[in-house]
């Protein structure tokens, strides 16, 4: 099943032609992934999942004052790796404006350490409730 939430456009998040800048469309989605982790119960898990590969198309731009419904769907869950696939409408004007995906590996950040480790099984759990079969 997939998470949805909206967010509003600021305009902190335009750029000089008054449309959302691109890599901005990655910090909407990283939102919504705080936003998903939060809701599963599990959000200090998000913290240590850094991008490691990052996908988008650009359908259609954001503008200040737009109101946008981001989709995320886990679309692979392994031991040590979260691959989740996004889209993001804009509600204001009923058109898609991107799609992509987005790639987390699992790290231990204790000790100053960025070591690549699994998945903790209770948080698997609960983003696979969420996960398309």
């Amino acid at each position: 099943m997939p998470f949805e939430t909206r967010f509003f456009i600021y305009w902190s998040q335009t750029d000089a032609a008054g449309i959302v800048h691109f890599a901005e469309f990655f910090e909407i989605v990283e939102h919504a992934e705080e936003e998903f982790y939060r809701s599963r119960g599990v959000l200090h898990h998000h913290s240590r999942l850094p991008r490691v590969e990052a996908h988008a198309t650009f359908k259609s731009p954001l503008r200040r004052g737009d109101q946008v419904r981001v989709v995320l769907r886990p679309l692979e869950i392994r031991d040590k790796v979260i691959k989740y696939g996004f889209e993001i409408f804009n509600e204001t004007t009923g058109v898609l404006s991107a799609t992509g995906y987005v790639v987390a590996v699992c790290v231990n950040v204790e000790q100053g350490g960025f070591e690549i480790r699994p998945v903790s099984t209770g948080a698997v759990g609960r983003l696979e409730r969420h996960q398309l079969g």
